[in-house]
């Protein structure tokens, strides 16, 4: 099941740096969201990554979420998020550029969590 999940946020975090290459600032956000995707592929092909990779990488998208969050002017527009492809409004992409990088956040510890977990239990054996 995990693998199956790691499949799906690959092509999540792979559809969504390719999209940002429309984006005005697309370097940062495609580099961020490709690594997510590469981690994620790695981790569904149990290729060794260590834990520390998506533990940087969950910490770096936690930070810069949370940076946005604290200097964004208008506020969230959660209810405005999915009405439209189009940002109407700073807010809206704010919002959306938050929710991208708390998902990948989460979901990059989830896998370093569970690496770190297998190279414990191996490391008692």
């Amino acid at each position: 099941m995990f693998r199956v999940l790691n499949i799906l946020m690959a092509l999540l975090f792979a559809v969504s740096a390719f999209v940002q290459l429309n984006d005005p600032d697309p370097v940062q956000w495609f580099l961020i969201y490709a690594a997510g995707a590469l981690i994620c592929a790695m981790s569904a092909a149990k290729a060794s990554h260590g834990w520390q990779a998506p533990a940087l990488i969950g910490l770096a998208g936690l930070v810069w979420g949370i940076w946005i969050m604290v200097h964004m002017q208008a506020g969230f527009a959660w209810g405005q998020i999915a009405d439209q492809m189009k940002a109407e409004t700073p807010a809206i992409e704010e919002s959306r550029e938050t929710l991208g990088l708390f998902l990948l956040a989460t979901w990059m510890f989830v896998i370093a969590a569970r690496r770190r977990g297998e190279q414990t239990r191996v490391a008692k054996r």
